[in-house]
């Protein structure tokens, strides 16, 4: 049945029916929005729009991110966004998804190679490994859990840097490469996609150690010393290379302003709560049926938590497999698999992050379960003799199954991506405890008009994360297009004082406060933006519209002080001085209202705008004074009562102080 299965036309055949099925799979997700990260490091970061200053990448991490807090040393992520951006012409989604998904089908065939490599080398002159190779590219293929790195684009430093570190490995065994230290360039390049490029270095002593020094895990007796040499002559370039260009990144390339480190927790709590985070990865790859965008896995507490326990024990479990696997040659696949799975989680699992758990970081260590699973399955039928027994027909629909339910998995992902608001409502219903999840989904409402529920998903959000400065700038936002100014304003402080590195406080508030006429505290505010992150190209924008509408000010000003001079008209005088306060020309109001007080002396009108200019100018007891004046002559005047009250809270506020 299978006399031919192993040749290389029929593996060629295999491979391009996966390829085209993979690309069929992901058919529905070539126009796929921008989502969540790609706002700093595609939509708003300017330092992408050309390519004449492409070497700046390799230079200044400040290019990567408009946003100072997520800056990184990633300068291939941001060559790609460059060249994706300017094939396009414009911030065309699809052009960023045809790249990574290019390099998604190379990947497959590069961890196809590795497999069957691993596979015919534990199991020389073996029939079947070839198959089985065919079987783990395929359900690597299909697998719905890819779909969360690969719909993501700001996840292409995921997707990249594991094609890089594949790569190197195939290189260093090809002989010819491996004379001239190729590998070592696309490790570089690794590393330049994503710090993680780093462990091909821990995985490439892995590899040494069970496929190439066959005997120094079995036997310790005999030239110990000589075989130890010999892996550190085979490693130890790569190792200094790997260790400089990773404290170069970390240390010297990487901005003062960015914040990746979780201070808020201990080391201990955040890599005891990983040991949980690696079961709920497990049984991604198993059963890809919970998929989050961003879960709501949180710090948990005490260690001994049976979640944490009964991680812990799986995670016992998988290294006495990996030890007791790697003792025997036949066997070693399934403990390179199972050592790469933990090699490649080392850093979000060392390293506290913000984010406790994402499952587009499973893409990286998935690459050790497809190599281990698959080859495990391969060495039980053989011992339980199934092949002899002709019996192996009953693993095909068990194969199909396995292979269709991801592919299923994966159509439906993509349609979950398809949109802001299909993907933030999947979040909400998979990962109810996450506030920014929360938030999201009421962001897309807030787009479409409906204010209401956008505000009760804003305060789910907020009871789960009270001190969110995004959650604060949206809901400033939200409250501006409810006309509940004074929240807003409320709000936008509260964002900006949460935040003192984000640029998009400062703009949203530029933004509102130009909406509003408010020329000259807009600018302010969006050269307070440019000034935290001069590459925040909607900054920028905006600052060239509010210098254009303050020019048409100045004109605007010329003609009302004209028509102040010429008019005795209390009427066409007040409705000046509501233009000035539009302005925020209170002085002008001001002296514009008693200029009417002379003619009219009982103008109640007169005193409330006033009274509202000195508010502005924080004058609150000469605000406060005008406001009296205006309820004495009108008692039923409820702007002149809010403004009298906002006047007196403040005073109130600063005679404590």
């Amino acid at each position: 049945m299978f006399k031919n299965s192993t040749s290389k036309k029929f593996e060629i055949r295999i491979l391009t029916i996966i390829l085209i099925s993979t690309f069929l799979l992901y058919l529905n997700h070539f126009n796929n929005p921008f989502i969540f990260d790609d706002t700093h490091t595609i939509e708003s970061n300017n330092s992408i729009r050309t390519l004449n200053n492409w070497t700046t990448f390799f230079t200044d991490a400040d290019t990567f991110s408009s946003l100072p807090a997520n800056r990184a040393y990633r300068p291939m992520i941001t060559l790609m966004n460059a060249i994706d951006y300017n094939i396009a012409g414009e911030l065309d989604p699809s052009y960023f998804h045809y790249h990574i998904f290019f390099w998604f089908l190379v990947l497959i065939v590069f961890v196809f190679v590795l497999c069957k490599h691993i596979y015919k080398i534990s199991l020389k002159k073996d029939k079947y490994a070839g198959i089985v190779a065919l079987f783990s590219i395929a359900w690597f293929a299909f697998h719905t859990g890819n779909a969360e790195t690969i719909n993501y684009i700001c996840a292409r430093s995921d997707s990249f840097s594991t094609l890089c570190i594949v790569a190197s490995l195939l290189l260093y065994i090809n002989p010819f490469s491996r004379k001239w230290h190729l590998y070592i360039i696309t490790m570089i390049i690794g590393i330049w996609t994503k710090q993680t490029g780093v462990m091909f270095f821990p995985i490439l002593v892995t590899y040494i150690i069970l496929f190439e020094e066959h005997t120094f895990l079995t036997d310790f007796r005999t030239e110990t010393r000589t075989k130890t040499i010999s892996i550190l002559k085979k490693v130890l370039p790569t190792g200094i290379i790997a260790s400089f260009l990773f404290i170069l990144n970390q240390y010297y390339l990487t901005p003062e302003s960015t914040d990746s480190t979780n201070f808020s927790v201990t080391r201990f709590e955040y890599i005891s709560t990983q040991w949980y985070v690696i079961k709920h990865y497990l049984s991604n790859f198993f059963l890809p049926i919970n998929l989050s965008a961003d879960p709501d896995i949180a710090i948990i507490k005490p260690w001994y938590n049976f979640k944490i326990l009964s991680g812990l024990i799986i995670i016992i479990v998988l290294f006495y497999l990996m030890i007791k696997t790697s003792l025997k040659k036949e066997l070693r696949p399934i403990a390179f698999g199972i050592a790469w799975f933990f090699i490649a989680l080392l850093p979000t699992t060392l390293n506290p992050l913000f984010q406790i758990a994402n499952d587009h970081r499973m893409f990286f260590p998935f690459i050790g379960l497809f190599i281990a699973v698959p080859y495990s399955v391969l060495i039980l039928v053989k011992n339980q003799k199934v092949f002899e027994q002709k019996k192996l027909l009953y693993l095909i629909p068990v194969t199909l199954f396995i292979l269709a339910g991801n592919a299923y998995g994966t159509v439906q992902r993509n349609k979950v991506w398809n949109s802001h608001e299909s993907l933030w409502l999947d979040v909400t219903i998979k990962s109810p405890k996450n506030g920014r999840g929360q938030m999201n989904y009421g962001l897309t409402q807030m787009e479409k008009g409906n204010y209401d529920i956008a505000l009760e998903y804003f305060e789910k959000a907020n009871s789960l994360s009270p001190n969110y400065y995004i959650l604060h700038t949206n809901l400033a936002i939200l409250y501006s297009a409810k006309k509940d100014f004074q929240k807003a304003e409320s709000y936008f402080d509260s964002a900006i004082k949460l935040n003192t590195n984000s640029p998009s406080p400062h703009y949203f508030f530029a933004q509102y406060l130009s909406d509003q006429k408010r020329y000259l505290e807009a600018k302010k505010q969006v050269e307070i933006a440019l000034q935290k992150s001069p590459n925040h190209i909607q900054s920028k924008n905006l600052l060239d519209k509010i210098s254009k509408n303050s020019i048409k000010t100045n004109e605007e000003l010329h003609s009302l002080q004209t028509q102040v001079e010429n008019s005795e008209d209390p009427t066409k005088l007040l409705n000046i001085s509501l233009k000035y306060y539009q302005i925020q020309e209170y002085k002008l109001v001001i002296s514009t209202c008693k200029k009417i007080l002379k003619i009219d002396p009982k103008n109640a009108y007169a005193y409330n705008n006033i009274c509202s200019a000195y508010n502005q100018l924080k004058k609150w007891e000469l605000g406060a004074k005008a406001c009296k004046k205006a309820i004495e002559i009108m008692p039923n005047y409820e702007l002149a009562k809010n403004n009298l009250k906002w006047a007196l809270n403040n005073l109130e506020k600063a005679n404590k102080e």
